[in-house]
């Protein structure tokens, strides 16, 4: 599929009850990724697993939306011409993180769902391998192994990240060091525990 110049809404009824709104750049068998849209922003690039996408729609409202962010000059923002490697896992995460010095991983079946926010190390033929940081700031030394089969969701370059890089070295210290002296636990919720 190629990039779609109009918004969409994707569901993942086995994952999330919300849907998530962005703009189609490119897919395969295995992936899609979206210029992700929240609340009228551009909040960087998001891969989704296709296996657990159960509905893409335009709706009037995605029409309506997509012609106010042209006219508010976003669309013109959006990477449509930008090429992905959607091989697999391995691949793209590879390519995200040569561009994005930090990103975020997300495996989100089952009851312990994992949310894995930091720097790219390695990967190996099974597993992606991150230098996690905590919701403080604070580097943890072992690198956070994630299988690519648990994995749902990589970000790279939303404003959450951002944010974070901006206040962070992108290279992890060699001890750990915080923004806060603060204790930290690696936490595996969505709110980045801290």
């Amino acid at each position: 599929m190629t990039a779609q110049r109009e918004l969409v809404s994707i569901t993942r009824t086995e994952i999330d009850a919300q849907t998530i709104q962005g703009f189609v750049l490119a897919s395969s068998d295995q992936l899609v990724v979206l210029q992700y849209v929240c609340d009228f922003r551009l909040d960087g690039l998001m891969v989704l697993s296709t296996s657990d996408i159960t509905e893409i729609r335009s709706s009037a409202t995605n029409k309506f939306q997509t012609t106010l962010l042209e006219q508010d000059g976003l669309l013109e923002q959006v990477p449509f011409d930008m090429t992905f490697d959607l091989q697999d896992w391995r691949a793209i995460i590879k390519q995200l993180a040569r561009a994005h010095p930090l990103l975020i991983l997300e495996c989100e079946r089952g009851d312990d769902p994992d949310f894995i926010i930091g720097r790219l190390v390695k990967t190996t033929s099974a597993a992606a391998h991150v230098r996690y940081f905590t919701g403080v700031g604070r580097w943890l030394e072992k690198p956070h192994r994630v299988n690519f089969c648990d994995i749902t969701c990589c970000q790279v370059d939303s404003n959450y990240l951002n944010v974070y890089q901006r206040h962070l070295s992108a290279t992890p210290p060699t001890t750990a060091t915080a923004l806060s002296t603060t204790s930290a636990h690696p936490g595996a919720a969505r709110t980045h525990g801290g």
